[in-house]
Formats: structure tokens, sequence, C-alpha cells
């Protein structure tokens, strides 16, 4: 799995090679510059490559040759499967499927992986880093200021969204085969807003690829309930229009600010997915006076509860959205840049201090 020829270093070797600062950890070929999330699968780090020098090439202090250099190596994100997850051949089949598949894609609105293999039989990944937050974190920051987000830059997010959609779902193998890749775990979780104002589709964990598997027929996801297509919820078979579905109930929140599926005080999840089999939407006029009535019919259309009945491709959602996109790319990703700067100024603070020191591509 690795995508060099170089055998990793073994995890030993490298305590005694590498002078590390407090808390500290390496990892294969990589110093974790901290944990930045855990779930179910995998734990996800900062990470930053380096490598050993030539001999001979880089002197120290009375001639000796240093140990360790890191070289030109921006920071990325490693995600790494969890030591008991990996015991389970669904877990470790499903985590070595994602690394395979996402590989192999190369667009802009999709989270780039650059690498990945195992180190002493623990597997891992490693991604570009969006420096940045993603869309569940800027949701509910407006949230909590009683704010909504500005039209434009919600159909800005989510047409970058249906982009990599239509790019995955649309996706040629290397042979020029036609693969449908769907993504089954959509939600505001996995869309990264960068602060040089990119959205990008990640996370693509539970991914499901029916050109080599036969079908695409598949096992529920247990991923975020309030954002699944009532396929998912219903264990039926699944294609494109379940991300459809999924994007749907993101483009209604961008718009509204609300949650549309979510579990009330004192209810079960059961009770959940029966609103989403339903697929009742409330009204968002009701919420948006000002919101044109086509688009309202628009979001409805990826939200049907029958497949058959719902938008067929992410090409015509794009197609749609277009007629009521005002703003040019770059003003959009203007916008969305200072929206984040001015919301998350922290973060900001490091963005620029990470790209001062080299550490991130702007």
């Amino acid at each position: 799995m690795r995508s060099d020829s170089r055998p990793p270093t073994p995890i030993s070797r490298i305590g005694t090679m590498a002078e590390l600062g407090p808390g500290m950890e390496v990892f294969g070929d990589y110093y974790l510059l901290g944990r930045v999330g855990l779930g179910g699968m995998a734990e996800i780090f900062r990470a930053r490559r380096f490598q050993e020098p030539v001999e001979g090439s880089e002197l120290g202090p009375f001639g000796r040759a240093s140990r360790r250099r890191i070289y030109d190596a921006p920071i990325v994100v490693l995600k790494r499967l969890l030591v008991e997850q990996a015991k389970n051949p669904f877990f470790l089949d499903n985590f070595i499927m994602e690394t395979d598949i996402t590989r192999l894609f190369d667009h802009p609105n999709v989270v780039k992986t650059l690498q990945s293999g195992d180190v002493e039989g623990v597997f891992y990944l490693v991604m570009e880093y969006v420096s940045g937050v993603n869309l569940n974190t800027l949701l509910g920051k407006l949230a909590s200021q009683r704010e909504r987000m500005d039209l434009q830059l919600a159909l800005f997010i989510v047409y970058s969204a249906a982009s990599a959609l239509d790019y995955t779902h649309n996706f040629r193998m290397p042979s020029g085969r036609r693969s449908r890749f769907v993504h089954r775990d959509l939600s505001p979780h996995n869309i990264f807003l960068g602060f040089g104002g990119k959205a990008k589709l990640g996370d693509f964990g539970v991914i499901h690829m029916d050109a080599l598997e036969g079908s695409a027929e598949g096992a529920v996801v247990t991923g975020k309930l309030g954002y699944l297509s009532p396929e998912q919820v219903s264990a039926q078979e699944l294609d494109e229009r379940s991300d459809l579905f999924s994007l749907g109930i993101i483009l209604y929140e961008c718009i509204t600010g609300r949650r549309l599926f979510y579990a009330r005080r004192g209810e079960r999840e059961t009770e959940v997915m029966k609103r989403i089999r339903e697929a009742k939407i409330p009204s968002m006029q009701e919420i948006v006076p000002s919101l044109p009535k086509a688009l309202e019919d628009l979001v409805f259309y990826c939200l049907q509860a029958q497949p058959s009945e719902r938008i067929p491709s992410a090409d015509l959602l794009m197609t749609e959205l277009r007629h009521f996109i005002e703003s040019e790319p770059r003003t959009a990703k203007d916008s969305l840049a200072n929206l984040l700067i001015d919301l998350f100024p922290k973060q900001h603070a490091e963005f620029l201090r990470d790209l001062e020191h080299g550490l991130i591509r702007s």
C-alpha cells in the first residue's frame, strides 16, 4: 500500500534517532503535531513528514551528520486506523478501500489523499490539510450568534460540494471504465472550508464502489443520522441519489439556519429515522420569506422520499443552482474567506503563523 519504494522506518528505531519535543509522537515518516479528531474507526492528527538526510550532505556541530531534518514539508492530515478496529476485517477492508479509492481522486473540490500505507501493521492515510473549519462548525457559530448564512455563500458552498459529487459519481478508473462512487456519509462535518475561500468534500471513510463489488447494495451506514437518506435508514439499495438527498439537507440548513432531522428532547433515533423516511419538509419560505419559490422547489426536489422522484444527478443540481447564483466564483471565495476570518480570528491567526513559517501552502 505504500506510495514509495522505501520501507517504513520501525517505530522502535525512530525513537532513538529523532529528537522530539514534549508530547511529540513519531509515526512512520511523520511527526504527529497533535490529535484533532477521534472517531469510532480512526484517529486524526495534524502531521509533518521528515526524511533522513543523504549521508554527509548535512553536517551539524563537530562535523557530525544531523540525525533528522524536516524538508519543505507542509502540514498534512494523517488518519490512523484504531488498533482495535484493525482486528475487525470489515473495518480494515473498509479503511483500505477508502485509501485505494481516494488516492485516485484529483478535483479542486475534493480533499486530496497524498499517501497511504502501514507502520508495523498500523494502517494510515495522509491527506492535504485544509486550514479553516468544517461547515458544521461554521453553521454552529452562526446559530450561536442568531445569524443565518448569506444566501449566495450558501449556494457557493453547496455548488462546490455538488461539483465534488459530480466528479466522484462519474469517476473513471485508470482503465477508462466509469465507476460510481457513492459517499454515503455526506454531512456538514465533511465539507471543509479553508481560509483561502475554498470548499472541499472529504472523509470518504464509508464510500461505496459498485463497480468493484458488483452491486450498489450495501450495509446501512452507521454515520450521522440527521444526514442519511430514506434508503439508508431503510437498508435499501443505494445510488448517487442518496448523496443528493444528504446534500439537499445541507442546502436546507445553510439557507434556513435550522436543523432538519434531529432527535428532539426525549426522542429515540427510530423516531428520527421515521421522519427521514417520510421526508416531510417544513416550509422554507416561512423561515426565509425572501427566498425565491423556485429555489425552495429545487431543495424539495432533492429531498423527495422516493429516489425515482428525486433530482437524478449532481450535474443537474449544479445546472439548476446556477440560475440562482449571482456572485462570481472569485467574489464568493472572498466572501467565504472574509466570513471565516471574522468569525474565527484565533484559528486565522494560527493560519497566518503557519503560512509565514512555510508549514502550509496558501
